[in-house]
């Protein structure tokens, strides 16, 4: 049943949904506090963030990582998640007197970890003969079929 819970698959969706609830928080946030009634919620707000954090990295290990090991072998998926992390955690120690960095960064993280998800989920679906170091599985089973 545990298997079922944290397949693959589910995790990246899973990731990609969380990472997408993040980026609408850090862009809505700034919206919301433009209306007086909603500047009660600041605090609220920024005790979100760490949730985000951890849910997306935990979502991140849960499906990155086995798919690497087990199915497609690519770096890339890490890397996009990696970088990806990297901005959402840096965003608020970047200043920048001309304009806020904050929304750029959390734009670039997020669309980073789910760019890693959905290329995970893709090469997870590629057949084995699309994998790395593929090459003599495959010539082997064009011989035996030919």
């Amino acid at each position: 049943m545990l298997n079922k819970l944290f397949d693959s698959s589910r995790a990246d969706r899973r990731g990609m949904l969380i990472a997408s609830i993040c980026f609408v928080h850090c862009v809505a946030g700034p919206l919301l506090l433009t209306f007086v009634g909603f500047t009660s919620l600041v605090g609220v707000s920024e005790k979100l963030e760490p949730l985000f954090l951890l849910g997306s990295a935990a979502m991140g290990v849960l499906a990155l990582v086995p798919a690497y090991r087990k199915k497609h072998g690519r770096l890339s998926c890490i890397a996009l998640f990696a970088s990806g992390l990297l901005c959402l955690v840096m965003r608020h120690r970047i200043e920048s007197r001309a304009f806020s960095i904050e929304p750029v960064a959390t734009a670039l993280g997020a669309g980073l970890i789910i760019g890693a998800h959905v290329l995970n989920l893709r090469f997870s679906r590629r057949c084995k003969c699309c994998e790395p170091n593929a090459d003599q599985m495959c010539e082997e089973s064009r011989e035996s079929s030919g």
